[in-house]
């Protein structure tokens, strides 16, 4: 475009200033280079072009004014790699001589590219901008320059920081969350079962203690209603055993998540008459205490949904472990449901926002795999670090 502009401006004013004698057809030539020049000038973009030693040939008003130089201090003087930070001017430089070759970064022909760079202005500061450049040759294929459009994305990549900022910032929130709550949990549990599950023991030992003192004829009339009240206080215990279990299962600390994860599996075969199968394959190693309880949780959460949604008569729920990662598979044969519309960010849960959190926080990544009459797989994955490979059970 560049060229017809200026060719179209030299034609128009190299033909006499007669206005009276000019045609309508040469009045309405210039005025369209006048405009174009006008467009390519004043464009809400900047526009320049490079020669092949990299030397700016051309630059419109608007870039110019984005960096602070004159037409006469960059044109046929600067090059324009000598415009962009050091960070990105390698970046810069390949992307030029892959369209001077006429092939881009993948191999594949292309005169045009894309990149985000930064320039630096006249007085040193910095901005942010996007080149879409490509390359103009011949009718023979040769190469003569590269004709680029500049965005300036500034406000863009601040947007961008600010909302990588607030993301941080949530996640940092939703981690100190996740521990808060696991500490509370923790203590509750451990208040449950030391201070209530002993003052219900000790309920139930006297409660027995009473019944065998009682006479044959005190326990005939009070035996059966000491007898619902034993019952009563052994499963109360039970089920503050159970409780305690679900807020935080002491024996993940002390026997790891193979074993928690069998206990857990029959206390919920046992209420819920669902068969649970829980199995590892090979040698689970013991993994960082929040790791281990990150992946407790997400299966917690999934046998909920089970019980909840599934309608699943078995769940098989397997740990494996591999030299890299630990995985664990929670599989039903369920209803099933649409996984891509539930994992959708504007549909999406809270239990499914809960395991995804829980596994972003220690690194981790989770899968849903269902489909409505097809049963469900929730699989949650952890790397490995090297201290894993070790069993670390004793920590």
């Amino acid at each position: 475009m560049s060229k017809y502009i200026d060719k179209s401006l030299q034609f128009a004013r190299e033909q006499p200033r007669v206005e009276f004698t000019m045609s309508t057809n040469d009045r309405s030539s210039e005025q369209v280079a006048l405009d174009l020049h006008d467009l390519y000038e004043n464009a809400p973009c900047g526009y320049h072009s490079v020669g092949p030693d990299g030397t700016i040939l051309r630059i419109n008003r608007t870039e110019l004014n984005w960096l602070g130089f004159t037409a006469q201090e960059l044109v046929g003087k600067r090059r324009l790699a000598e415009l962009v930070t050091a960070r990105f001017r390698d970046e810069y430089r390949r992307v030029i001589q892959a369209l001077i070759s006429g092939r881009h970064a993948l191999g594949s022909a292309s005169d045009v590219a894309e990149i985000e760079i930064e320039l630096v202005r006249a007085n040193g500061s910095v901005f942010d901008a996007f080149l879409r450049i490509a390359a103009v040759r011949d009718g023979k294929g040769r190469f003569h320059y590269t004709r680029a459009t500049v965005i300036d994305i500034t406000a863009r990549k601040l947007a961008e920081a600010e909302l990588r900022d607030h993301a941080e910032e949530l996640q940092a929130i939703s981690e100190r969350v996740v521990e808060i709550q696991e500490t509370e949990r923790r203590s509750l549990s451990a208040e449950l079962h030391d201070r209530l599950g002993q003052d219900l023991a000790a309920i139930n030992l006297n409660l027995h203690i009473i019944r065998d003192q009682l006479s044959p004829g005190s326990r005939t009339k009070v035996g059966p209603r000491l007898d619902d009240s034993i019952a009563l206080v052994e499963r109360t215990v039970e089920g503050v055993r159970d409780v305690a279990a679900a807020l935080r299962p002491l024996v993940l600390d002390d026997y790891g998540l193979v074993v928690t994860l069998q206990g857990y599996g029959e206390q919920l075969a046992a209420r819920t008459g669902i068969r649970v199968i829980v199995t590892s394959k090979g040698v689970v190693p013991r993994l960082e205490q929040d790791a281990e309880m990150a992946l407790f949780r997400v299966s917690q959460e999934a046998l909920t949904n089970v019980l909840r949604y599934a309608k699943a008569a078995v769940v098989q729920v397997t740990l494996a472990a591999s030299a890299k990662v630990v995985s664990l598979t929670i599989t039903d044969d369920g209803c099933g449901f649409d996984a891509e519309s539930a994992m959708d960010h504007r549909t999406r849960g809270l239990g499914l926002l809960i395991m995804q959190e829980r596994m972003r926080a220690v690194d981790g990544s989770l899968r849903i795999e269902s489909r409505p009459g097809a049963g469900t797989s929730v699989m949650a994955t952890i790397r490995r670090d090297d201290d894993d490979n070790q069993d670390i059970a004793g920590r």
